[in-house]
């Protein structure tokens, strides 16, 4: 995972980086802003609706207009380390006809994660797309070898890359089984009766854990090899395209 915006500007004017590397950054990072987190929420909405709640259609959340879906913190989150949130969709299960109630959590639950993954499997065929296009070639490392000529291309095909590798952090990121994470309601779905209670009463302990974790860089490690692996898969998924 590469540095954050606000990281690669203060590396930039201590001579660490080029303006190359800023305006990749400021492209990937406007691209999940704008796009991923958005199609990311509506994704759980239009699940939701799918299954008979308009809860989040009534709050306007239905929609891919970023305005109704952007977290000043999650914003702030994704400019300094490349991972952020969304304002979570609004949802109510009950209403949920379609199904049972544990049932909806999973669907709507998962909605969100397997939207990352999607969008994760278009950014990389439009990489492949626009390599092929203009002579560029991708390594099996994911670098690419670029020809003078298409030095622009290039820069773009890997900033589609990047945007990628995020949309598969977020998606693994997101099933971390803490709240507010997509995680813990497909948890508490899956789970046995008590266990999903005894998870629900032990929540901030778990919270704390994870927290903990995260800060001692510890499931830095786990979660950046499945996004990785979701990579890689998806890479050969779209072997179709020779580059």
């Amino acid at each position: 995972m590469r540095s954050g915006l606000i990281f690669t500007v203060i590396d930039f004017f201590a001579g660490k980086a080029d303006v190359i590397d800023v305006v990749l950054a400021l492209f990937s990072v406007l691209a999940i802003i704008l796009l991923c987190l958005p199609f990311h929420e509506c994704a759980h909405a239009a699940v939701a609706h799918w299954l008979g709640d308009d809860t989040a259609k009534n709050c306007g959340r239905l929609t891919l207009n970023p305005m109704a879906h952007i977290d000043p913190m999650g914003a702030l989150c994704m400019c300094m380390c490349s991972i952020g949130w969304a304002k979570p969709t609004p949802v109510n299960l009950s209403r949920c006809r379609k199904t049972s109630v544990r049932t909806a959590d999973i669907l709507v639950s998962m909605a969100g994660p397997l939207s990352n993954v999607i969008l994760a499997f278009i950014f990389i065929i439009a990489s492949k797309i626009l390599a092929v296009s203009n002579g560029i070639v991708i390594a099996s490392n994911y670098s690419v070898m670029t020809p003078p000529e298409a030095e622009t291309a290039g820069y773009i095909v890997i900033a589609l890359w990047w945007i990628a590798s995020i949309n598969a952090y977020l998606a693994v990121f997101n099933l971390l089984p803490v709240p507010p994470f997509d995680g813990y309601s497909l948890i508490q779905g899956i789970l046995p009766r008590k266990a999903a209670i005894w998870v629900e009463s032990h929540a901030q302990m778990i919270n704390l854990i994870v927290f903990i974790l995260l800060v001692a860089g510890m499931l830095g490690g786990p979660l950046s090899f499945l996004s990785d692996k979701i990579i890689w898969l998806l890479d050969k998924a779209t072997g179709f395209i020779k580059v």
